[in-house]
């Protein structure tokens, strides 16, 4: 994943976390913060999505799924979907690391 990849997925971490969950959190759910952030959301991801190969096309499908649970007024799913989402884009902001190295396993030269 290249740099502006992790960015692209951290911008689009914070809109889910800081604004769609938010606004679908509470007894009475405002369907017009609802509808602005989940459009937040949308346009970075359908933008971004490039950048995140096979992790993007996903998270394209994962938007269609929000879209029509958030058409049948379906808040509490649409909900679980959007944290599904927003752990995604964690990872995929994620610096990537070496890979973990068995214990057991001598060190490499």
């Amino acid at each position: 994943m290249t740099r502006s990849g992790q960015s692209a997925a951290w911008d689009t971490y914070r809109a889910v976390s800081g604004g769609l969950l938010p606004a679908l959190s509470g007894r009475q759910v405002d369907s017009h913060a609802v509808t602005t952030q989940l459009g937040a959301v949308a346009i970075r991801i359908v933008r971004y999505s490039p950048l995140w190969g096979e992790h993007g096309r996903m998270l394209i499908a994962a938007l269609h799924c929000a879209m029509g649970l958030y058409r049948t007024g379906d808040n509490d799913e649409l909900a679980g979907l959007a944290h599904a989402i927003g752990d995604r884009l964690y990872l995929l902001s994620a610096a990537p690391g070496p890979p973990p190295h068995d214990r057991d396993d001598p060190a490499p030269p």
